[in-house]
């Protein structure tokens, strides 16, 4: 059974963060999780190693710089089982406040270790190639960047990093959403390198037709909004989607959401309406949902003071970070966007996941599933053509579904989950269904379940933690990996989490 946090213990305080927004089209939202106030300051670097451009290739001997942070305030000099603690990036680009400030970074001040930040390939300025063109994307691969991890972690355990600081040090990597998901695999491909893990957030299995994501997105709606607030939205959906089918009705929608664009009745523009409209700035809401963010949107969704339900909506959507300046609500655009090749281009990180998601995860958020008040407005083949039209005619179903069946063989989904590594995920995390669940844990890789939080929390620090469950599970977390590394946990005077051990472990002799 998964370690699930007891419910009704009061909230602890914690500060707001909220991240960059980038304007985003498929899976995941391309964002670096909100970077922790930093605890020190002038202590990290910025340096580069250059890495393979193909790991899998005996004659092509190519690299490119790949970037990362270090931070070695808490190393010993003249010591060389320094331990090390990696911060693993995304599909984002990297900012050096994971260094200075967060759990990893917390972690790595008990266990006296350097601290790293890596940038994923094609990602930030790491930039393997001149441009993005379909042509050079092909070394955009998971297996490629968790090659460029094994490399990085040879390197600094090297004599030529810091003269051997870290050499005879054990390996801790950190990562949330889809670097979770890298940090888990790590552990799997290349356990001779990687001795624990935290995921945070991490999918595991890759499946093209995502309905539960939109699903989870109502329930949470229903479970911390209410049901007026999810009648509201419903509401509004049965107005929207007659009128996206007539002329008048699309000047109609064009006048109350304030699209970039005068919408069109082409069903293409009014599935990109309806994801830049509607469904993302939900999804947004409630995947970074911190304590009040969902009772203050339902408090404007279901505003008394306007009488339709789609005002109401167009009310909430206008006023969201998300759809600045405008609701992007024309498919040529997005297209024209997405097919610009230069890595400076606005829609550059969007171009990259998106590849990533028609050739090997798919995670497409379409609304074909039942349990939400969406309608079908964004079908699985909206994702397909987008595919296509990004990349090539060559970029069909059949190449997704083959590449999310390759993830699936070589990393296990989620039937297998590696030893020595810890996974939480958020109960109120739309991309839960994706993750690990208790069913999936063993006694050397835990599960933790944190009812009523969001994405990518758990990495965050201790002293910011918006519930006394999540604030108790960090601290847990942290002993395990010390068990891991050190062979002991932290001392109990650290934090108020043996109360929650002992609860666990109560828990897991009567399993």
């Amino acid at each position: 059974m998964s370690h699930e946090a007891t419910k009704g213990l009061p909230l602890a305080a914690g500060p707001l963060l909220l991240p960059a927004l980038f304007a985003g089209a498929l899976g995941l939202r391309t964002l670096e999780p909100p970077p922790p106030v930093s605890t020190t300051r002038n202590t990290y670097e910025e340096r580069w190693l250059d890495v393979r451009l193909d790991h899998f290739s005996a004659f092509y001997n190519d690299t490119f710089p790949m970037r990362f942070y270090y931070n070695g305030e808490f190393a010993v000099n003249n010591q060389v089982n320094n331990h090390i603690v990696i911060f693993v990036g995304g599909e984002w680009a990297i900012s050096p406040g994971w260094v200075t400030g967060g759990l990893a970074h917390e972690f790595a001040g008990y266990i006296q270790a350097g601290v790293f930040y890596t940038e994923h390939r094609y990602y930030g300025l790491t930039r393997p190639t001149n441009d993005t063109e379909v042509s050079n994307l092909r070394y955009l691969t998971v297996d490629q960047a968790l090659a460029d991890l094994a490399q990085f972690i040879e390197y600094i355990k090297s004599d030529e990093f810091e003269n051997g600081l870290y050499r005879e040090g054990k390996v801790v990597l950190v990562g949330c959403s889809y670097a979770g998901s890298m940090a888990t695999w790590m552990r799997l491909a290349y356990p001779h390198l990687t001795d624990a893990v935290l995921s945070d957030s991490g999918p595991l299995h890759a499946q093209t037709d995502f309905v539960e994501y939109l699903e989870k997105i109502n329930s949470v709606l229903l479970e911390q909004g209410g049901q007026t607030c999810v009648n509201s939205i419903q509401e509004a959906v049965n107005e929207i989607v007659p009128l996206l089918s007539t002329q008048t009705g699309v000047t109609t929608i064009s006048d109350v959401f304030n699209t970039c664009s005068p919408q069109t009745t082409n069903p293409m523009d009014s599935s990109t309406f309806f994801w830049f409209g509607i469904t993302e700035t939900l999804a947004y809401l409630v995947q970074y949902a911190m304590p009040g963010h969902i009772t203050d949107a339902c408090s404007v969704l279901t505003n008394s003071s306007e009488s339709s339900a789609m005002r109401r909506l167009a009310n909430y959507v206008n006023a969201h970070p998300w759809s600045q300046p405008c609701i992007r609500n024309s498919y040529s655009d997005v297209v024209a966007g997405h097919t610009n090749t230069s890595f400076d281009s606005s829609d550059s990180v969007m171009r990259l996941w998106t590849y990533q998601s028609c050739v090997e995860f798919g995670w497409f958020q379409t609304t074909n599933g039942n349990l939400h008040v969406f309608a079908n407005a964004i079908p699985l083949e909206y994702f397909h053509q987008m595919c296509q039209d990004f990349f090539s005619l060559y970029f069909n179903s059949n190449l997704t579904e083959s590449g999310v069946a390759r993830t699936n063989l070589l990393f296990a989904g989620l039937s297998h989950l590696p030893d020595y590594t810890i996974s939480v995920a958020g109960g109120a995390d739309p991309w839960a269904p994706m993750g690990p669940t208790g069913t999936h844990e063993s006694a050397l890789a835990p599960v933790f379940v944190v009812p009523g939080v969001s994405h990518c929390r758990a990495i965050q620090s201790t002293e910011n933690s918006e519930s006394t469950e999540l604030h108790e599970v960090k601290w847990e977390v942290m002993n395990i990996l010390s068990e891991y590394v050190t062979g002991t946990r932290m001392s109990a005077a650290n934090g108020v989490f043996a109360s929650l051990a002992l609860i666990l472990c109560a828990v897991a002799i009567a399993a």
